[in-house]
């Protein structure tokens, strides 16, 4: 007897993705998202969101080009936070109470670090982030460097934003800054500013 069985839908990706494992990196962009709508159980937060991407030298393409991977973080330096987690494991130290009143996420571009990749739940992602070994070498940068501002959209400057994939573009342009709604009741969106506080400290 013939049997007709039917199965769920396999999709196979065309952009290969960073295996697990642990992996040289170097953060190539460091994307503005703005002050995004996060909704749980039926409450409504507003968090300033950041996107940083990678470049694994090691993992690469068909044509040689390595692949990137990327996490998104909400900018916040508490202990807690997932930026302030990755950043402290990144640097090799806690931020002092001096450094916390201002970091400068730009000062992240270029720099190495060590990613620890674990298998998520449709897509691999970054565990842990953390710095090279002592006296490690890591292959020359591939990619252009990419910082995207969203003050600098604000005031008619594109250039950088229309280079940006569509999907990420999609994000921004839902940010509270782009509809025009009020942030003052909001004291986790730093008012429109990529920096951690108010003054920007080396990485």
């Amino acid at each position: 007897m013939t049997s007709i069985v039917a199965k769920g839908s396999e999709k196979s990706s065309s952009f290969p993705s960073v295996s697990v494992g642990v992996h040289k990196a170097r953060c190539i962009k460091v994307i503005d998202l703005g002050t995004q709508k996060n909704e749980y159980e039926g409450n409504i937060t507003w968090k300033r969101q950041v996107l940083v991407i990678w470049e694994t030298p090691d993992q690469t393409n068909e044509t040689s080009e390595p692949l990137t991977i990327s996490k998104f973080y909400t900018l916040s330096l508490h202990e807690k936070s997932n930026l302030g987690i990755d950043l402290t494991s990144w640097r090799g130290r806690a931020f002092s109470e001096t450094e916390k009143k201002g970091f400068d996420i730009a000062n992240l571009i270029g720099q190495p670090c060590t990613l620890n990749v674990i298998q998520g739940n449709k897509n691999n992602k970054i565990g842990s982030v953390m710095p090279l070994a002592k006296g490690d070498k890591i292959a020359e940068q591939y990619h252009t460097n990419v910082i995207f501002d969203l003050k600098d959209f604000q005031n008619g400057k594109k250039e950088v934003f229309n280079q940006l994939p569509e999907g990420i573009r999609n994000i921004i342009l839902r940010s509270r800054e782009l509809e025009g709604l009020d942030q003052s009741d909001n004291g986790d969106e730093n008012n429109g500013s990529n920096t951690v506080g108010q003054e920007p400290v080396p990485f």
